[in-house]
């Protein structure tokens, strides 16, 4: 899949069929704008793209509120590109936040992208003050001889599926119904780093996460999960809290990787999180704590 962030570059490939949106997660409402943009370039014979931008815009007008990330841009480009999509371009906020709505599509989307036809969701907005939206970008794209196709709410369980849903679900610890509006279990990426060695001293090795922190995270407690090394997948089960039982401090993701032996120390994993056991909490001795622990090692096995 082509993954622009330039102009010029995308223009080589022009016309498109443009699906728009944040696509911050990629979930089964952004899935099915994809599904539809891919579709329409078939018939229209011409490639798909997904236009999203490389950071969440509330990062950029409210830091100090900015959304968590469900999903890495690297995660994002593989979802993307296995639901059959041609092209991404990452665009960067700053770029287009004070351009007007008209502007946006004249400029952008006619110029550059030479745009057969558009694809956005029921609640699309764009445009300085978001004064564009689902019925405006129709309007447009009469004007400028495009078509557009608006997409409407994807519900599972009576719920509109949302970035919001899903990342509420996440920080609560909900982590084993995401995948019913994500379309995937919820993971995260990160590198391998040195930590306290804990689990070493009770004879129960751990790989210590170095983790983007824009990343949404659930909440502290004991999960079962999987975790992903050099495309192999292995049961686990990972901790995500301060070490009670050792004093620690700050949020730590650890993760015991069951049947797995060798120095991952540098490396990039990825953790798959299936189901929340428990709280985490201090124990009174490692005696108890390794107890603790292999019984999750056991529910893990049993899952």
């Amino acid at each position: 899949m082509l993954v622009y962030t330039d102009y010029k570059k995308a223009r080589e490939n022009a016309p498109y069929c443009i699906a728009l949106g944040s696509f911050d997660g990629v979930h089964l409402g952004h899935q099915k704008l994809i599904e539809t943009v891919a579709n329409k370039s078939n018939e229209l014979d011409c490639k798909s793209m997904v236009y999203t931008f490389l950071e969440h815009p509330k990062k950029i007008l409210v830091p100090d509120y900015s959304p968590e990330m469900i999903t890495e841009n690297g995660r994002r480009v593989e979802v993307m590109k296995s639901l059959g999509l041609d092209a991404v371009y990452f665009e960067r906020f700053q770029n287009v936040m004070k351009m007007d709505a008209e502007a946006f599509i004249k400029n952008i989307l006619v110029s550059e992208f030479h745009v057969k036809c558009a694809v956005a969701g029921y609640n699309f907005s764009f445009g300085q003050k978001k004064y564009g939206n689902a019925d405006s970008l129709k309007e447009y794209g009469k004007r400028y001889g495009f078509e557009v196709f608006i997409v409407d709410a994807v519900t599972v369980k009576g719920d509109v599926v949302s970035s919001s849903l899903i990342r509420e679900r996440i920080k609560n610890g909900i982590v084993d119904d995401v995948k019913d509006y994500l379309g995937r279990h919820f993971s995260i990426d990160g590198n391998v780093i040195h930590g306290r060695k804990n689990g070493e001293k009770i004879g129960i090795r751990t790989a210590n996460l170095e983790v983007n922190h824009d990343m949404v995270l659930p909440k502290s407690g004991v999960y079962l999960t999987d975790t992903i090394v050099d495309n192999r997948t292995y049961k686990s089960v990972t901790n995500i809290g301060s070490n009670p039982t050792f004093n620690g401090k700050g949020v730590n993701i650890e993760t015991h990787i069951i049947d797995f032996h060798g120095d991952l120390y540098g490396s990039k994993i990825e953790v798959v999180f299936l189901k929340r056991k428990r709280e985490e909490r201090a124990f009174g001795s490692t005696t108890e704590l390794k107890a603790q622990i292999m019984d999750d090692i056991k529910n893990r096995l049993e899952l």
